[in-house]
Order: structure tokens, then sequence, then C-alpha cells
């Protein structure tokens, strides 16, 4: 992660717990957005007193860039275990993006995604910017290497390039989300994806 990431103070303990705190931190910012949260909603959300809150993160952009990194560990940690059950490039990509679907879907769909709540408002970070095109890029390569890996095993028959495939299933992914937001995107997901794997041939 960034270098300006915030780092825990060495002290007295903390008096929350903070993987409660981010967690409520992270539905506060995915359903609103950055800057129509301010500090009284998290601490009325969190219960934890603007000083406490201070004192843990410093400033807000310091408590979202936290949430956003729990975010992504644990979206990674779920993604990385789906595909790891998959027996080649396409079918893991198609695991994907049953991932992103049904993320995009009921309550969590609503809810909306951090990722695409925090890209909205880059250009009010002093650095969470960072974070976020990390990610991107981290998403992009693995979109790509799966293209890739699809391509040597015989899954996948397009001859476009891997980063050209990846860019247009990169936008899938974050365009779902998007929709999710709306409750407007497809309860069909299986014919959802058969479509969409169809940029693979």
């Amino acid at each position: 992660m960034v270098a300006n990431s915030v780092q825990r103070k060495r002290g007295r303990p903390r008096l929350f717990d903070e993987e409660t705190v981010l967690s409520q931190a992270i539905e506060l910012f995915s359903s609103s957005g950055y800057s129509a949260i301010g500090i009284n909603d998290l601490t009325r959300t969190t219960g934890v007193t603007v000083g406490s809150l201070y004192k843990a993160y410093q400033d807000k952009e310091s408590l979202f860039a936290k949430a956003l990194e729990r975010y992504i560990a644990l979206r990674e940690a779920r993604i990385s275990a789906t595909l790891a059950q998959a027996e080649n490039g396409r079918a893991r990509l198609s695991a994907l993006l049953h991932i992103y679907v049904e993320l995009s879907q009921g309550k969590e769909g609503k809810l909306g995604c951090l990722m695409v709540a925090g890209i909205a408002e880059i250009p009010k970070f002093a650095f969470a910017g960072d974070i976020l095109r990390e990610q991107l890029l981290r998403r992009r390569k693995l979109l790509s290497d799966l293209v890739e890996q699809g391509q040597r095993d015989g899954s996948v028959t397009t001859s476009s390039s891997p980063q050209a495939v990846a860019d247009v299933l990169l936008t899938l992914l974050y365009g779902m989300r998007v929709i999710g937001k709306a409750e407007a995107f497809t309860n069909d997901a299986a014919s959802f994806v058969s479509l969409a794997l169809k940029v693979l041939d």
C-alpha cells in the first residue's frame, strides 16, 4: 500500500474494535460517497468519539484509506479462494464475473462499491487516490493474466491481446457495480456472464 497510509500509533491500545469501525465506515462511504460523509456521521454510526477517531486516523481521508485497504483485502481473499478452484483461464474469468454479478444485486448491489465511490472522487484525495489507482491496475493485471492463461490452455480463443480484453472486462466489472447501485442490474446472472464471455472467443 502507499507510504502515506495510516500507521497504527504506539501507546495505549484503542478502546474500540477497529475491524468493526472500519466495516461501518465501509458501509457509510459505499452508500453515500466520500464527500457526503462527515466526521459526525462516522461518530454517530460507530459510537466512537471525534477525539478517538482523530487520534486513531488523523483525518477523514486517512480513515477512508484504512477502510479502503480493508475492503480490498477482504475482496481479494474471496476472489483468490474462488479462482483457485477453477480449472482453466476461462473458468476463472467466469467465476470472477459471477462474483461481481452477485455483488451487483440485492442489498450488496444497492449499498454500492467502495472502489466505485472512491474513483468518482479521486480529485478530492491527497493520497487515497493512489490506493484506488493501484487496485485498478492490479485488477486489470489479474484479468490480463487470466486471459493469457486461457489462451495458453485453449479455453480462450480470441486473438486479441490480453490487455485489450482485460480493459473490456474491467469496464464490465465496475460498470456492473454502478448499475447495481441503482438497483437496475439484471437478475439473469447466467445469461449475462455467458454474453460477457463472448469477448473471449
